[in-house]
C-alpha cells in the first residue's frame, strides 16, 4: 500500500522546496503557514524520514537528502498525474478557459472592460482571474490558468508547458507634486537613492522595486521606502500629502491626477516592467485551442491599440 495518502501534500512540499521556506510556500499557494507545516509533518510521519532542515530563525527550510530523493520522484509523479487530468479534459468539450492578468493591466489595456474576453469562446465559457504576476506564474505552473498577461523585470520568462511573448516594456517613472516638478522633467533615481529621499511604492509591481534594489545595491545605494500600497488612489494621495516621491512603472501610474507630475528617470539602464502574453502549450493543443488562440489574439490587439505597437510582432 502506498505510504503517501494525500497527493496535495507533495505539491505543498514541492512549493516549500522551491520557495525555500514554509511561509513562502504558504504565500504562493494561498494557504496558511501552519497548514504547510502540518502537511510536511504528515508526509514525514507517513514516510518515516525528515524531509526539511528547519532553520532556527524559522524563516528558511532546506531539503534533507531524503527530501531531495522524494521531490526528485514527486515532481515527475505530479506532472504525470496532471497529464492524466489533462487527457481526461480532452474528453470534455465544454471545459471553461481561465484567463489571468494583474488588475493594473485591466485598467491600462482594457479601459472599456473585459466583455470581449469573457464571452463564451467556441463553446468554452471564459473565467477571468486577477492576480499579481508572481501568483500568476505559480497558477500557471499548477495548470490553473490557461492564457493571459503578466509582468516581470526579467527580459524573458521561461516555464515548462507554457510560452511567453514579450509585448511591451514600461520604464520606471517618478511621481512628484507639481510644485516639485524638476527643471528638466526628469529625475535621477540614483540621486534619490543616494540622498535617501522618502519613497512611496506601489506594491502591485513589487518585483520591479526589488530589481531596482538589487541594481542600486551594486553601487552601494538603496531606495528608502516609507509607505507602500496596492491602491493607486492612495498612492497618489500619499505623494500629494508630502510623504515622499512615488516610484513605479509608467504602465501602473498611467494618467496622473491634478497636482501630480510624472517625471521620467534620467538613467537609461534601470530595470523596466516587461509585459508578457502567456499560454499553456498543452491546453493550446486540446479542444480549447481555438478559444485560446482567439483570446491570445485579443490580448495582442489590446497591446497594439494601447501602445501603438507590439514587441512580439
Amino acid at each position: 500500500m502506498l505510504a503517501i495518502e494525500n497527493v496535495h501534500d507533495l505539491e505543498i512540499a514541492r512549493a516549500a522546496s522551491e520557495q525555500g521556506s514554509f511561509s513562502g510556500a504558504a504565500r504562493v499557494l494561498g494557504i496558511t503557514q501552519p497548514a504547510v507545516s502540518q502537511s510536511v509533518a504528515r508526509l514525514e510521519r507517513q514516510l518515516g524520514v525528515s524531509l526539511f532542515d528547519r532553520q532556527e530563525s524559522g524563516h528558511a527550510a532546506f531539503l534533507t537528502d531524503a527530501g531531495a530523493v522524494l521531490l526528485a520522484h514527486a515532481i515527475t509523479a505530479l506532472d504525470e498525474l496532471q497529464g492524466v487530468v489533462d487527457d481526461l479534459g480532452e474528453l470534455k468539450r465544454d471545459r471553461h478557459v481561465t484567463v489571468g492578468m494583474p488588475s493594473t493591466f485591466v485598467r491600462h489595456y482594457f479601459p472599456q472592460g473585459l466583455d470581449a474576453l469573457t464571452s463564451a469562446r467556441h463553446g468554452h465559457p471564459v473565467e477571468i482571474v486577477l492576480h499579481d504576476s508572481d501568483r500568476l506564474r505559480e497558477e500557471l505552473r499548477l495548470r490553473r490558468v490557461d492564457v493571459g498577461m503578466l509582468a516581470s523585470a526579467d527580459r524573458g520568462v521561461a516555464q515548462p508547458h507554457a510560452t511567453f511573448s514579450k509585448v511591451a516594456s514600461h520604464p520606471l517613472t517618478v511621481a512628484v507634486r507639481e510644485a516639485d516638478r524638476p527643471a528638466g522633467d526628469a529625475l535621477s533615481v540614483r540621486g534619490l537613492a543616494r540622498l535617501q529621499v522618502p519613497v512611496v511604492a506601489f506594491s502591485g509591481d513589487r518585483f520591479l522595486r526589488l530589481a531596482l534594489d538589487r541594481y542600486l545595491a551594486r553601487e552601494g545605494g538603496r531606495i528608502n521606502v516609507v509607505a507602500e500600497t496596492d491602491q493607486l488612489d492612495m498612492f497618489y494621495q500619499l505623494v500629494l500629502a508630502g510623504m515622499g516621491v512615488g516610484l513605479s512603472s509608467g504602465l501602473v501610474l498611467g494618467q496622473a491626477p491634478g497636482g501630480i507630475f510624472l517625471a521620467r528617470a534620467l538613467e537609461d539602464d534601470l530595470p523596466v516592467l516587461n509585459v508578457f502574453v502567456f499560454e499553456d502549450t498543452v491546453r493550446a493543443h486540446g479542444p480549447e485551442r481555438q478559444a485560446l488562440a482567439s483570446i491570445s489574439r485579443q490580448l495582442f490587439a489590446a497591446v497594439r491599440q494601447r501602445e501603438g505597437r507590439c514587441l512580439a510582432d
